[in-house]
């Protein structure tokens, strides 16, 4: 019928969406770079045991590095808004590479500090979590969840592959050595890709999110998983300063703070926790990168899930599967191979959610032309509670001497995290769920 609107679901789309490139990139580039963060598990005890450290101490290390890397997140937020990450991923990588030499020349607890705790933190904040969490959604919005799972992925690949291989360089060759080794993989691998292909949005390429073509009408959009509960506040453009005025902002920067007390202080001490449980230290390295790779199903699975029943229902049902995998190596005995087993198996399972549920529910709720900007502030929070629960948990121990209470405080945290994204409420925003054909309007 004349001037009966064309559907966006019959216009012709490209069989093959360059975002599934991007997200290809993104999951070497977290691998590369969470490999080497991960891999500190191990070369803490080599810390402790040349230096003569207590484990507080040697924790502290870790605490600044992971404080520092999300100070940097603003910054690199806002150049991935304007420069994009050709620029940006490269240029934290040359700099994390610059302070692993370094490292692997250090001397004292302080040079150890400067070093990793804050130049090599400086990199990683560059090419790390916020980055890619400010680049990703930005190419996905039906399959936002599904897009940051794989892409998270990456990381537990990266714990799999560079937790051992640290391991048997730091074995064979020493921890020097293997902190060269690391540098190198960075820029081998990390720069001169993301140099030939990483592209900032799918606007740069005539393209809209998920692949569609530009709709003829303004505001026209392909058949999406979205619906929207709350028209006026997605109409915002959200700049940093308005998103700060709400108090959805607050309990996602205080959910991100709980939630990685919990997921980087258990991480951080779970080989220390294994080998204090009786488990041989190579075999714990292993076991950290079998972690690792479970947490990447979790990432793709739970990120699966997020897209169809909702951010909050996902996200309470990996602290449920964490929980589980804590209570297993709180009461882990000597000489049990299953419990160890099931910690990383469980554990890996459900922090892995955490990557792809927290950039997307800031999406969900925040997206717009100050997303780079907004997203790294929020996760200000996760630097917060990222450095203090290594730091936390290392106290706990010493004092007690066993890592039990340690592990139990992390779970507490990780449940008023939990609560916290309820309260952020991003299903009263934009309620993900099957995907549903879009009718014309008129």
């Amino acid at each position: 019928m004349p001037g009966k609107p064309v559907p966006p679901k019959k216009q012709a789309e490209p069989r093959f969406f360059l975002g599934w490139v991007m997200v290809g990139l993104a999951f070497i580039n977290l691998a590369v770079v969470f490999g080497i963060w991960y891999s500190f598990s191990v070369f803490f005890l080599a810390l402790v045991q040349e230096f003569h450290w207590s484990r507080a101490v040697a924790a502290s290390i870790f605490s600044i590095f992971i404080f520092c890397q999300s100070m940097t997140g603003p910054l690199a937020g806002r150049l991935m808004d304007s420069a994009g990450p050709r620029v940006t991923i490269p240029l934290g990588a040359v700099i994390l590479a610059g302070a692993l030499v370094l490292v692997s020349r250090a001397e004292s607890l302080n040079e150890f500090r400067l070093t990793y705790g804050i130049i090599a933190s400086f990199g990683v904040g560059m090419m790390g979590f916020s980055s890619h969490s400010a680049w990703l959604p930005r190419w996905f919005e039906r399959q936002r969840g599904l897009s940051l799972g794989i892409a998270m992925s990456g990381i537990g690949l990266g714990v799999l592959v560079m937790v051992p291989l640290s391991e048997f360089f730091i074995s064979n060759y020493g921890w020097r050595t293997a902190y060269l080794v690391l540098a190198a993989i960075v820029l081998v691998v990390v720069v001169p890709l993301n140099l030939i292909f990483a592209r900032r949005s799918p606007a740069d390429m005539g393209l809209q999110p998920d692949g569609g073509l530009p709709s003829l009408k303004s505001g026209q959009r392909a058949s999406t998983t979205i619906t929207v509960m709350d028209q006026a506040w997605v109409d915002k453009t959200w700049s940093l300063k308005e998103a700060a005025m709400t108090r959805k902002f607050w309990f996602l920067m205080a959910a991100l703070a709980f939630g990685s007390f919990c997921y980087q202080g258990v991480f951080m001490h779970a080989v220390a926790g294994m080998v204090d449980g009786g488990v041989e230290k190579g075999q714990a390295a292993l076991l950290l990168g079998i972690m690792g790779i479970v947490g990447s199903l979790g990432k793709i699975g739970f990120g699966f899930v997020s897209d169809r029943l909702g951010r909050e229902f996902a996200n309470t049902l990996a602290a449920v599967v964490a929980t589980l995998g804590i209570f297993f190596i709180v009461i882990l005995t000597p000489n049990s191979t299953v419990l160890p087993l099931l910690f990383v198996i469980l554990f890996g399972f459900g922090y892995g959610a955490a990557a792809p549920l927290f950039p997307s529910v800031v999406a969900d709720l925040f997206f717009g032309k100050s997303f780079g900007l907004i997203v790294a502030v929020i996760f200000l929070g996760a630097s917060v509670g990222g450095s203090l629960g290594p730091l936390v948990m290392g106290l706990l121990r010493d004092i007690s001497g066993d890592y039990d209470i340690s592990f139990e405080f992390a779970l507490v945290m990780l449940w008023v995290s939990c609560v916290l994204i309820w309260l952020a409420a991003p299903r009263k925003i934009r309620k993900v769920g099957r995907a549903q054909s879009v009718k014309a309007e008129g």
